[in-house]
């Protein structure tokens, strides 16, 4: 996946702009609130689904209870992983990146058809099954619309030769270029290319009404940039110098139409405009966005 250069800063810590959440929210009439998974909601952990911080399902039901709140969570997990683990029925979620998305009470939609990469994706598996088998400690994940590699870890020599074996299969079986690969911390994925989660947000979006709505996007890793790009988009926030929150003159300054937030320990150069330090500020960020939405909307 490629992220413009040129969109990239470094963002601010949430609290350096304490004002901003409560503008942002009073000028608006609807709110979409969008938040990845791991790494964000529960520890990020490949291959493993964990339970989100202590508090975040209440706080995820409260939010989702507001009128004025349309509330998702994303994964490269399915749907249905996502519902057994937060079991929260007044949310939408978005799986696998963006290839499932299901709205508040209704059903799961593909807005890519599922059809279209079934074939590739399960010859692939039986491909990489066999070139793999030598390496112990990996294992090969079937997501659906994507295949996913993890790593041992152990042997770095060891992963080095397991993901290049990985990338021969997805090279030899890909004739026509239906895929893209990603890569995470321990994991080699190969997806179909053309659609993620920047893709299922601005899908969602496209109700929202452009004068009265915020979005916020909040991620922590590198698939959740083109989402934070996407947010930017909708809300037409070009590229600037600075920092398009900045304070000017309160006269004329509009309130922002869109927040996003990365989560990481330390800020790297993102498309996000804010950053918190890991799971448990986000969980601190719901509390203060339930607090301000019961007060004023």
């Amino acid at each position: 996946m490629v992220v413009k250069a040129a969109g990239l800063s470094y963002p601010r810590h949430v609290s350096e702009e304490v004002d901003l959440l409560a503008r942002a929210l009073g000028a608006a009439t609807e709110v979409y609130l969008f938040l990845d998974y791991g790494g964000t909601l529960a520890p990020g952990v490949p291959g493993e689904l964990l339970h989100p911080e202590p508090g975040v399902l209440a706080k995820l039901e409260q939010l989702g209870n507001e009128e004025a709140f349309s509330v998702f969570v994303l994964s490269g997990r399915t749907v249905s992983e996502l519902d057994r683990v937060l079991g929260v029925e007044n949310i939408g979620l978005i799986g696998q990146r963006g290839f499932e998305i299901r709205r508040e009470h209704e059903e799961t939609e593909y807005p890519v058809d599922p059809e279209s990469l079934g074939g590739l994706i399960h010859h692939l598996e039986l491909d990489a099954h066999g070139r793999l088998e030598r390496f112990r400690g990996v294992s090969i994940e079937n997501r659906g619309f994507a295949l996913a590699l993890h790593l041992d870890h152990k042997d770095a020599a060891l992963d080095r030769e397991a993901s290049r074996e990985f990338l021969r299969s997805v090279r030899d079986l890909d004739t026509h270029h239906q895929l893209e690969v990603l890569y995470g911390d321990r994991t080699v994925e190969a997806r179909l290319a053309g659609w993620h989660k920047g893709d299922a947000v601005g899908h969602i979006l496209r109700a929202a009404d452009m004068e009265d709505a915020l979005a916020i996007y909040i991620g922590d890793d590198v698939t959740d940039e083109a989402a934070f790009e996407a947010v930017r988009d909708w809300a037409e926030i070009d590229d600037l110098e600075e920092p398009w929150f900045l304070p000017g003159d309160e006269d004329e300054e509009e309130p922002p139409r869109a927040l996003t937030i990365l989560v990481a320990e330390r800020p790297r150069p993102t498309m996000a405009s804010l950053f918190v330090r890991g799971p448990h500020e986000v969980y601190e960020f719901l509390s203060s966005l339930a607090a301000v939405a019961s007060a004023i909307l």
